[in-house]
């Protein structure tokens, strides 16, 4: 009878305590502060000397909220600026019909492989070129409904998605075309598609390729539409977990249509190589060209070489990425930047 007893009591006690672990979310506060020099005119005030950043934070919550569905949100800060979500959207993972996998939210959308990464989880700093020029200086990050549908085919692993967007993603630039009504020129809602494979070419090696495509009508007073497609490619080579080779390269090709009643074709592009070794420490190189959206005579490219070493595991990280920029307008100038993440829980501030 004791021992009946003893053994009610335990579930009892035991059984709120698991269902409260469950529901309870891994939160995460990720860090991030910079150091940088160069000789750019056009910021004679930083140039040819040492120049602090101000801090910039994510706060990072996420968590299943049953079974079949997860949420996830990150908040970010960056200097001064007021606190703003970066992410919020919920995922449907498994139970969903016909097997889909459907998310709806404001997130990095899935076009390529990098703009779903966050950027302190680069291998390098700053964000390529044509994904800066095409997207905007937060990648494309817009509301949307997305479903997903993975498709095994032999040995090759195809996903198959599409989402309906806010059309905030693509905005015509405020010197291009103004209104007086600023809510008149507010995009409409604007579709994308993503078809990925993956397979392994050797035991150690992956290989993985994807086009994606995202049209959207960017300025609704005028009927301006901007369409971007993008193709990329990835391999990985990866023999033990202290030693590991990536290169990645995308394409894109962006069409805006322009007051003028032209449509205007722009090339963008990037690639980099990232070699790991004695697992806390990486070295590599990348190469990015793009040009202007809706003006293809000016275009900036950039190459840069970048250093990383992890200290303390997935916890920390030190980055140095020195290079040379070629803007638009003006003379090529070199930057340097010192990098140090941190990440207070389970969120990684890096790929390890």
């Amino acid at each position: 009878m004791r021992l009946c007893s003893l053994g009610l009591f335990l579930v009892f006690a035991i059984s709120p305590a698991a269902g409260q672990t469950t529901l309870n979310p891994d939160i995460s506060l990720v860090g991030d502060l910079r150091m940088f020099s160069h000789n750019d005119d056009t910021r004679a005030d930083e140039s040819e000397r040492f120049n602090l950043v101000d801090p910039q934070m994510e706060l990072v919550i996420g968590g299943y909220l049953n079974p079949y569905v997860r949420a996830d949100a990150t908040i970010a800060w960056e200097g001064q600026h007021a606190a703003e979500i970066e992410e919020l959207y919920m995922t449907g993972l498994r139970g969903m019909p016909l097997g889909l996998n459907i998310r709806a939210g404001k997130y990095r959308l899935e076009f390529g492989k990098l703009n779903p990464v966050h950027p302190h989880a680069y291998s390098f700093i700053f964000q390529p070129l044509p994904h800066r020029l095409f997207f905007g200086e937060h990648g494309l990050n817009d509301m949307a409904v997305r479903i997903n549908r993975i498709f095994p085919i032999g040995h090759i692993y195809t996903e198959l998605s599409g989402a309906v967007l806010k059309g905030e993603a693509i905005r015509a630039d405020e010197h291009e075309h103004e209104h007086e009504n600023a809510g008149e020129s507010e995009a409409s809602p604007g579709i994308m598609a993503r078809f990925a494979g993956a397979g392994a070419l050797s035991e150690d090696g992956e290989l993985a390729i994807g086009i994606s495509g995202l049209t959207t009508e960017y300025d609704r007073v005028e009927d301006l539409r901007a369409s971007v497609i993008g193709i990329d490619l990835k391999y990985k080579w990866k023999p033990t977990r202290y030693r590991s080779f990536q290169f990645e390269a995308e394409g894109l090709l962006s069409r805006r249509a322009t007051p003028e009643e032209e449509t205007v074709e722009s090339l963008g592009g990037y690639a980099y190589f990232d070699y790991r070794f004695r697992q806390r420490f990486n070295v590599g190189a990348i190469l990015e060209f793009a040009q202007e959206p809706g003006d293809n005579e000016h275009d900036s490219r950039r190459w840069s070489i970048f250093f990383g070493y992890a200290p303390i595991e997935e916890t920390s990280l030190l980055r140095l990425v020195a290079g040379q920029t070629k803007p638009t307008e003006g003379e090529s100038f070199w930057e340097a930047t010192i990098q140090a993440v941190f990440s207070l829980g389970p969120h990684l501030p890096h790929n390890f």
